[in-house]
């Protein structure tokens, strides 16, 4: 039997007190912030389970001040059982009340991961057989224990679907997602108009497409792409019969097309392409394959071929984020990027504006993003809130002409009225970045909106039959490229880099756009700052310079492991110039990547926590101290009060010695991808001995993770000055050489 334990607010069981539930007895297969779902392997242990609840529910006896059981049972509101409401999914409880009982549908079915492979592919088995007795057809199966999801696609009639509704074993049933929209123009430019295309070396890292296939020959494309095949027996070939996936693949190796096609001045491409192919000519997963299952192959096929980055534009519309649980293409995600050392970059997702705003009036260009942020539809689908992945958010482009009585949907840089936002799993930064992905217009005088191909992306056009080789669409599966072609130019500067720096190096590159809350007056600076990382990350993506170093910008790095629970102190150099009279903008900025084991059903995703400090004139041995000292107190707060207190701070350090970044320690430090940012218009003062040397320290917090082991991660420093400020490239280099030379003395005298 499977019950919901629903547990009062006020006193939320934080991930590492799971152990206590299944002390009682208990299978968690669940576990949200405001409940649990267990399930009992025998009827002894529901009997036990009901026995001591009927004890406690009498209250204090014998003279007793508390009740038998009272500190376990004292957080529960209410048990009942799991059933048909928890299980069908939104599209197929609409699908049913148009269906006949003998109508066939295809449907995915979620079954409950108990946690043990053996015990999970022992629950799908037993669905498995009893559905083929019944006349249904099981196409495909998924399950992975390291994510925690066991998944299945079967054909049967209505009212068989209907009885797997009230099965325990069954988490979710749903109704396949329908194909992406098109939203294409009528093709544009003939190949006369392109020339002096450029190919990229035979030494360009090779980036994987996962999507419908491209077509090799395309203009664009042309000498670009390594290989475009299909390795799924669903799937013929690796040619694109719908067109999305060469579109994409022309923005991944040419870029922006727009101002390359007005002055023919093409951009070298930074990396060629290996396209795996998983959606069919109508742009959907096969009927009878999983997409987890398609995606783990191709995924697999890729990183066999040695493909570090891969674009994943793809998104599952039924697949919208709840509670804080992770969906189930991301959680695979996930675990494939820990387990290839592969950076995923994929897109938020698209919504339909009515969908979050009802009815469109005249103000709906100013007050779009207002409505997306109070809407509950427009958060993000299955995959963009995978934890190791960059989601990217769409941005409206650079403005062009109108005609009169039409006006482009938000400003520059703002998010595109079609992009979903955060926040992501436990409240993680997402997307982390965006990039331009078009707008729509709107009518003065109706108030209705316009798809007009001058606020649309310019793309390769692969649509079998197209006469011309350019047309004009929109989406955010079209800004993902965009960024999956920086993370190729920073592995093609840094060809040995691990996924955790590949990632950190991209957030360097990061810049903070102007948002449509800047200019409101209602919100605190805190309020703002929380609604804009929802809407739009850390920043639009931005030229590869900022993370490369030179005379008046530099980069630092480092890539290590560290054990749980454990501190990692760096001293970071900084540069005179920092210190050096004028009002001129120097500033430093940090990025923290890691890449943890997850599970999709925990109330804690990540299997530890990681966050970075960044501190001046402190003694090192004491900001050891502080971290650690805080976080046992933490961990003692949330034993003894039953919740899961914030990440600690350094609240006995004076403010000038602490470097405050934005985003805070506390928002960026829930997810994988952290960054933060601080920007001096005058120069730093010395306040102490010790004052002109900064320390990072690196925390890892364990959440649920195997004792013993060590996490691995990457860390991007970036130091940069203005034009009116010395050089400090040099000036670092030298601070370097000179730290490294001391770090080995220090180490020979030790021996």
């Amino acid at each position: 039997m499977i019950l919901v334990v629903e547990i009062s607010p006020d006193t939320v069981t934080p991930a590492d007190e799971e152990g206590d539930w299944k002390n009682s007895g208990l299978r968690i297969v669940e576990a949200r912030e405001s409940k649990k779902v267990i399930a009992f392997g025998d009827d002894p242990e529901m009997t036990e389970f009901l026995r001591r609840l009927d004890i406690y529910s009498q209250g204090p006896r014998d003279g007793s001040q508390s009740a038998t059981y009272e500190s376990f049972f004292d957080k529960i509101v209410k048990v009942r059982p799991y059933g048909r409401v928890d299980r069908i999914g939104v599209a197929l409880s609409d699908l049913f009340e148009s269906v006949t009982a003998g109508q066939p549908l295809t449907v995915d079915i979620e079954v409950w991961h108990p946690g043990e492979q053996d015990a999970a592919d022992n629950w799908v088995r037993v669905i498995s057989d009893a559905l083929k007795r019944f006349g249904a057809q099981v196409h495909d199966s998924f399950s992975s224990a390291s994510a925690g999801i066991s998944l299945m696609r079967v054909t049967a009639a209505s009212s068989i679907i209907s009885q797997l509704l009230e099965v325990d074993l069954v988490a979710k049933v749903e109704t396949l997602p329908d194909g992406f929209p098109e939203n294409l123009s009528a093709s544009t430019v003939s190949v006369d108009d392109l020339s002096d295309l450029t190919v990229p070396t035979d030494g360009a890292p090779v980036v994987g497409l996962i999507d419908s296939g491209v077509q090799i020959e395309h203009p664009l494309l042309q000498g670009c792409v390594v290989e475009t095949t299909s390795i799924s027996g669903s799937i013929p070939d690796g040619f694109d019969r719908h067109g999305h996936g060469t579109a994409v693949a022309s923005i991944l190796l040419r870029g922006s097309l727009e101002i390359q096609l007005a002055s023919k001045d093409w951009d070298d491409p930074v990396c060629r392409v290996l396209s795996v192919r998983i959606l069919d000519g109508d742009n959907r997963i096969p009927p009878y394959r999983l997409p987890q299952s398609e995606i783990s192959d191709a995924v697999s096929y890729l990183a066999e071929r040695g493909v570090k980055v891969i674009n994943l534009s793809l998104g599952d519309i039924n697949g919208v984020m709840v509670d804080n649980r992770a969906p189930t293409i991301a959680a695979v995600l996930d675990t494939l990027a820990r387990r290839h050392g592969v950076v995923f970059v994929v897109p938020t997702g698209t919504v339909v504006p009515r969908e979050y705003s009802g009815l469109i009036d005249t103000e709906f260009r100013k007050n779009y993003p207002d409505l997306m942020l109070e809407s509950p539809v427009s958060g993000l689908i299955d995959p963009a809130p995978a934890a190791l992945a960059i989601t990217v958010g769409g941005a409206v482009p650079a403005a062009r002409p109108l005609a009169l009585g039409s006006v482009p949907l938000g400003r520059p840089g703002w998010p595109s009225p079609f992009s979903r936002i955060g926040p992501g799993i436990n409240g993680a930064i997402k997307p982390e970045v965006s990039a331009p992905a078009g707008t729509l217009g709107q009518d003065l005088d109706s108030g209705s909106l316009q798809e007009l191909d001058s606020l649309k992306v310019a793309v390769a056009d692969g649509r079998p039959g197209a006469q011309g080789i350019v047309t004009y669409d929109l989406g955010t599966s079209l800004a993902a490229p965009l960024v999956t072609k920086a993370c190729a130019a920073v592995q093609k500067q840094y060809p040995s880099a691990s996924s955790n720096l590949l990632r950190a190096l991209v957030l360097q590159s990061a810049a903070q756009a102007f948002t449509p809350l800047d200019d409101d007056k209602r919100m605190t600076d805190g309020e703002r700052e929380i609604k804009s990382l929802r809407l739009m990350g850390y920043g639009q993506i931005s030229e590869l310079g900022s993370v490369l170093s030179e005379d008046r910008n530099t980069v630092l790095f480092a890539q290590e492991e560290i054990p749980l629970d454990e501190v990692h102190l760096y001293t970071v150099p900084i540069p005179e110039a920092f210190f050096t009279r004028g009002n001129a903008e120097r500033g430093i900025s940090v990025s923290l990547c890691y890449d943890p084991p997850v599970r999709a059903r925990r109330m804690e995703y990540m299997a530890s926590r990681m966050n970075f400090e960044l501190l001046r004139g402190v003694p090192p041995k004491k900001v050891i101290d502080l971290l650690l000292a805080e976080e046992r107190s933490a961990k003692a707060s949330r034993k003894k009060l039953g919740v899961d207190v914030k990440l600690p701070t350094l609240s006995s350090l004076r403010a000038q010695e602490r470097v405050t970044m934005r985003p805070s320690r506390t928002m960026r430090s829930a997810g994988a991808n952290q960054f933060g940012k601080r920007v001096w218009q005058t120069k730093l003062k010395i306040f102490n001995e010790n004052s002109s040397e900064f320390v990072l320290a690196v925390q890892n917090v364990n959440r649920w993770d195997v004792p013993g082991r060590k996490q691995a991660y990457a860390l991007a420093i970036r130091l940069w000055v203005d034009d009116k400020l010395p050089p400090i490239y040099a000036d670092l280099r030298t601070r370097v050489q000179t730290m490294r030379a001391q770090a080995v003395a220090r180490a020979q005298v030790r021996a």
